[in-house]
């Protein structure tokens, strides 16, 4: 029997980088996104994947997938990769963005949390683990800070909060926070090339960054070193001048 993973947001960027990585290692292969385009693409590529479709916004939606997929439980990994960005010192969010956000972000991902704690399980010599992708965004400590960036910090907090819940009924929970990952939705979003983002990296090294934390049983992942580093110093400054400091750089990129 093959190990199951379920990557929710696995259709495009890391999520389906991850979700390939995984059946190159014969795992049994689900995932959920939200685009018909991009699921009609991948469909006739990966023939021996669970490919399903899902507004994770749409509580309707959420629900009847997670009751669709409970009948294919339990997983031994499930990933929450769904993630929405609109660069807020470009874009001034409006009301509909700002409850995409939360909801994409934080929402479904808290939904889809609850509901993986109980439909994970250790099996075919795996260990049982859940995983979301945050971002170093959210470990920035200050006032000042975005919409995104609050939700990653929350999702942060949060799979903290499984973690020690969930330790009795030894299921790992990893928590990745990643810099600047070269995907094609930051290169959508940063008019077709994203190499002026600092400490950029590939796709391929933030799923081998993942994959290497996962098969060590480690319960954080931060990277680039770099990037890490970088976040550290600027959370020694003090909270008062990094605020005035972000505010004068929102300033300057409008």
């Amino acid at each position: 029997m093959k190990p199951k993973i379920l990557i929710i947001g696995g259709t495009s960027g890391i999520g389906l980088a991850l979700a390939k990585a995984h059946e190159q290692q014969d795992w049994q292969v689900s995932v959920v996104g939200s685009s018909s385009y991009k699921i009609n693409v991948l469909r006739p590529l990966f023939p021996n994947w669970q490919i399903i479709q899902c507004d994770v916004c749409d509580s309707i939606q959420l629900n009847d997938l997670l009751e669709k997929l409970s009948e294919n439980a339990p997983y031994q990994r499930i990933i929450y990769a769904a993630g929405w960005y609109l660069n807020e010192r470009r874009f001034d969010l409006n009301a509909a963005d700002s409850l995409k956000m939360l909801a994409v972000n934080l929402q479904a991902f808290q939904t889809c949390f609850a509901w993986a704690a109980r439909h994970v399980q250790a099996a075919c010599g795996y260990t049982a683990t859940l995983v979301c992708l945050s971002s170093v965004a959210g470990l920035v400590d200050y006032p000042y800070t975005s919409v995104y960036a609050q939700c990653k910090r929350a999702m942060w907090h949060t799979a903290a909060a499984y973690r020690s819940a969930l330790l009795p009924n030894k299921i790992n929970v990893l928590c990745v926070a990643s810099g600047y990952v070269d995907t094609e939705t930051l290169r959508q979003i940063n008019g077709g090339n994203a190499q002026h983002k600092p400490f950029l990296i590939s796709e391929t090294r933030a799923v081998n960054e993942i994959l290497a934390a996962l098969n060590s049983g480690r319960d954080t992942a931060i990277f680039p070193k770099r990037m890490k580093y970088f976040i550290q110093i600027v959370n020694l400054l003090p909270k008062p001048y990094l605020n005035w400091l972000m505010k004068k750089n929102d300033k300057e990129s409008r």
